[in-house]
């Protein structure tokens, strides 16, 4: 199995098409953006908490704009790119920074995600506070309530302003990597066959998107888990057994994306006056020639996160994987421009991003 494999000429194609598609900025397709997930969404609301999970340091946002630190990444990550692209002028800001804000922010939109956090509520914490999507879902009913009172108090204006968003949730990597093949920290593997775990979260899953319905969310873009069993950091801690990448951890994955895939269905088919659509980051990155697995900068002992004291890598254009779990910012910004634009029929289902954020609803 191969992991975020793409030629380079693609990679220069992403890049023209950025300059010439994304980079000319009017009005945003969609009034509000609202961010659920982990760290390859997080902007900085783990900054402040006590957790192993942060990326509040150098050399992380080596390559953002001054230098924002927060991010899992060299520069921008997922929703920066998908913000962008749907006409955002900056990128969406953590719940954190609004949190306490006055004035309109929270009008735009949110970021809630939090590194390490999943859908189960103790994924994460192993490595201290982190805010699970249950907590994040909590978030958002607050801000939900500061977008109320900025709109008169009117319940009715509140509704259809939220129901004109757009809605984004990536979570399940953590519920794997750091928790189900986490042994020393976590039994679920014990508990549950791969199976019986893809089950169990997508039951969760499926009421937490569902409380995301009842708050006003009608447009949501729910994200699949990519090709964990390909990341630098599960190669170096589980056995490959001969194969390119950690196949036992692939094939669970896979069960989960399946299963999800499905749950969208059944959503859309439950909420008629609601669109869900399933974005497959497994497909979007097996795509390809083979690639590098090696990470751009030089990972702690742990095999997950950068050193603060190591090298990083000269051309971080050319790198895929920016420590031993999360893309680089030009991998960030190949998966969005797939997930924003679909360029072949497994890369979302029943629609990419744009053609969500366009619908008109009932």
């Amino acid at each position: 199995m191969k992991f975020f494999q793409f030629k380079s000429l693609f990679v220069v194609y992403v890049l023209l098409n950025l300059q010439t598609q994304y980079l000319v900025l009017g009005k945003p397709r969609v009034p509000c953006f609202f961010i659920f997930g982990d760290s390859m969404s997080d902007n900085g609301n783990n900054n402040n908490l006590a957790t192993l999970a942060k990326a509040n340091y150098k050399p992380y946002g080596i390559d953002f704009p001054k230098r924002s630190m927060g991010r899992f990444t060299n520069g921008r990550n997922l929703p920066d790119f998908i913000a962008r692209y749907l006409g955002f002028p900056k990128p969406i800001p953590p719940f954190a920074r609004t949190m306490y804000a006055k004035g309109i922010k929270s009008l735009r939109g949110v970021n809630y995600a939090s590194g390490a956090a999943g859908i189960r509520s103790e994924t994460g914490q192993a490595k201290g506070m982190v805010i699970s999507l249950d907590e994040q879902l909590r978030n958002h009913e607050y801000t939900i309530s500061k977008i109320d009172r900025l709109l008169g108090r009117n319940e009715s204006a509140t509704r259809t302003y939220l129901q004109r968003c757009l809605y984004v949730v990536e979570m399940g990597s953590n519920d794997y990597l750091n928790n189900y093949f986490s042994s020393s920290s976590y039994t679920t593997n014990l508990l549950f066959s791969p199976q019986e775990y893809a089950s169990v979260l997508l039951k969760q899953l499926s009421s937490q998107l569902k409380i995301l319905y009842n708050q006003g969310a009608r447009k949501v873009a729910v994200f699949g888990v990519g090709v964990l069993g390909c990341t630098p950091f599960a190669m170096a801690t589980h056995d490959t057994r001969g194969s390119l990448c950690v196949d036992e951890i692939n094939n669970a994955v896979q069960l989960f994306n399946i299963g999800l895939k499905s749950l969208v269905q059944e959503l859309n088919a439950n909420f008629t006056d609601a669109k869900h659509t399933f974005i497959d980051l497994y497909q979007i990155s097996s795509q390809g020639p083979p690639v590098s697995f090696t990470p751009c900068c030089q990972v702690k002992l742990s095999g997950e996160q950068c050193d603060p004291y190591g090298k990083i890598c000269g051309n971080r254009s050319e790198a895929i994987f920016w420590d031993g779990v999360h893309p680089t910012e030009i991998a960030f910004m190949a998966l969005a421009n797939r997930s924003f634009n679909a360029q072949l029929p497994s890369d979302s289902h029943p629609f990419d991003i744009s053609h969500l954020a366009q619908l008109k609803l009932p």
